[in-house]
């Protein structure tokens, strides 16, 4: 009898080790995890029209790079200028990201394997950003 439930335990273990690695890619942060294409950002609310606008990117120096380290590092590089803040997801569908325009709170308008949008607009100003990335 203490065989059988030796073995059971054994087998318990293994099965729970191995169900507990399961790779998570359905939560947010693993939908963004990786290195996207920046395609576009349209800005608006700056009091100086000039600041607004669309611009279009989509050289392979213009990207964002969700880190899958554990310091949420997120790495935004346009036109070769490479900027290094911080990210965090607060729900489903919506993220912070602190990066040298301040703080954004970010809200995902699309997802999917190969293209992201999300508007995100800066702390305490009338500033919307609408990024467009794509894989």
């Amino acid at each position: 009898m203490k065989r059988q439930i030796t073995i059971l335990s054994l087998f318990l273990l293994i099965a729970s080790t191995i169900i507990s690695c399961k790779k998570d890619e359905t939560s947010l942060k693993a939908q963004m995890m990786g290195r996207w294409t920046l395609n576009r950002i349209v800005t608006t609310g700056y009091a100086d029209e000039r600041l607004n606008g669309d611009v279009n990117y989509g050289k392979t120096t213009d990207y964002i790079d969700y880190k899958s380290n554990n310091d949420d590092q997120v790495e935004i590089s346009l036109s070769g200028n490479r900027t290094i803040g911080e990210y965090v997801i607060i729900y489903s569908d919506q993220f912070s990201m602190s990066i040298n325009d301040g703080l954004n709170y970010c809200k995902i308008n699309s997802i999917t394997a190969n293209k992201l949008e999300f508007t995100a607009k800066i702390d305490k100003t009338n500033v919307t950003k609408v990024y467009y990335l794509s894989r």
